[in-house]
């Protein structure tokens, strides 16, 4: 049986604001203080969701590895659920920055450029969900 380590062994800023939302919040000095923000009641330092402001995009999701220091996101298109930009790093201030940019709707490749880290999937959003669009 694997045993993983203590999330707040792991990631001690996080514990120290009681959850990966909180320490978002915390390390983007200001910049996410009006972002709806949540980490879920069952595991509130392991994840976190960032709201969007465009309707074709799910919230980012960010999560953190069990075995080492590290955290990903995940944004996703709405219209299918699939992720069209991902990324992992050690650097949650990168990740606030990445954050702030899916919130606002920043365009995919900019979100890239905000935060060095994410990088897009090959897939892009749709806003009309148009079979021209779709198709391409």
């Amino acid at each position: 049986m694997v045993i993983r380590p203590d999330p707040a062994a792991l990631y001690p800023d996080v514990e120290a604001h009681g959850s990966l939302g909180a320490a978002l919040r915390a390390v983007a000095q200001g910049r996410l203080a009006s972002v709806p923000l949540t980490s879920p009641e069952a595991d509130p330092l392991l994840a976190a969701s960032v709201d969007c402001t465009l309707p074709y995009r799910d919230p980012l999701h960010v999560s953190t590895y069990h075995h080492e220091p590290l955290w990903s996101i995940r944004g996703v298109a709405s219209f299918d659920e699939m992720a069209v930009v991902e990324g992992t790093t050690d650097d949650l201030a990168q990740v606030a920055e990445a954050a702030r940019a899916w919130h606002d709707g920043v365009a995919l490749s900019d979100i890239c450029q905000a935060a060095p880290f994410v990088r897009q999937t090959g897939r892009f959003d749709v806003p009309d969900l148009g079979p021209v669009t779709l198709g391409r």
